[in-house]
């Protein structure tokens, strides 16, 4: 059997497959947010240790895990570089010691191409070899498959769209740049934009229920937020060509007339138009999920 752990900056999940990874059981704990690696760890393995014995108690045993990891990651050591939401994760052998607790072959990635990874092989991917995953949530994330392949590139640091710069002038993202993706575009943006501009405090669930429910100011802000998500997403297509977009995340969650069927309209304004012309934007199936299957996949491969 093989296990799934999706590390998350607010949930660690685990997941229970089988060996051509049908889900078997899901296992969700709080994340030690202030705690760091060494809680992390902690908490992993008591997640990892609970999915082993009810394998067991099924007759069967884990012989495999994958871990996809809520930051950048060294995927040939095994290595979580840090955490851009969570402090204390910096060069973590995440890897290692979870392989001498276990004893079990173990692959580490970051999330996004975990994730990735799951849409293409469980989830709104299937059957589809030239592909772009992007996880909007509190940041933003991405992964590409090209040619029926995962591209990690040089420093497996390949589909960060959330670090593509829109807006030169734009606000300071987690990464310390200006105007990137994340910061214009991903939930936390849309809470702080929708925020300054009603002159109070609201995250982005309001938001949404407000433009659903008319209000011009929260409409004006998801314009702009989709522009700049169109920016993004156009400039990726640009580079990757892919024949689906996989929108993943609290985004895709959100009804369709919110975001994805603007943002349909909005990408051919940033994009040859022999791509916009084939291309297909759709929301992820796994939702929440995802990052977790994707670790099973992650296992798997």
């Amino acid at each position: 059997m093989i296990i799934g752990i999706d590390v998350g900056n607010t949930n660690m999940t685990g997941a229970l497959a089988s060996d051509d990874g049908k889900h078997v059981a899901t296992l969700r704990r709080k994340s030690d947010r202030a705690g760091g690696a060494k809680a992390g760890v902690e908490l992993i393995s008591e997640i990892i240790a609970a999915l082993q014995k009810q394998a067991g108690g099924e007759g069967g045993s884990v012989r495999r895990i994958g871990v996809g990891f809520g930051g950048p990651v060294d995927f040939e050591r095994g290595v979580a570089l840090l955490s851009h939401q969570n402090p204390g994760w910096e060069n973590t052998p995440l890897r290692d010691q979870l392989q001498q607790r276990f004893g079990i072959p173990i692959a580490i990635d970051n999330d996004a191409n975990a994730g990735t990874l799951g849409e293409w092989r469980f989830g709104a991917g299937r059957g589809v070899n030239d592909l772009l995953y992007v996880n909007i949530g509190t940041g933003i994330g991405g992964g590409v498959i090209a040619n029926g392949a995962l591209v990690r590139g040089a420093q497996n640091l390949a589909g960060e769209i959330g670090h593509i710069i829109v807006r030169r002038d734009g606000p300071v993202c987690t990464c310390g740049k200006h105007g990137c993706l994340e910061g214009c575009a991903s939930g936390s943006a849309i809470g702080r934009r929708a925020s300054e501009a009603l002159g109070r405090k609201v995250d982005g669930k309001e938001v949404d229920a407000l433009a659903l429910q008319g209000d011009t100011t929260a409409r004006r802000v998801l314009d702009g937020v989709i522009e700049d998500l169109a920016h993004g997403l156009g400039i990726a297509i640009g580079l990757v060509n892919p024949a689906l977009i996989i929108i993943g995340g609290g985004l895709s969650q959100a009804p369709e007339q919110l975001y994805l069927a603007p943002l349909r309209r909005a990408v051919p304004r940033f994009c040859l138009a022999e791509a916009a012309a084939h291309i297909r934007i759709e929301p992820a199936q796994l939702r929440y999920d995802a990052g977790v299957m994707g670790a099973v996949a992650l296992a798997m491969s």
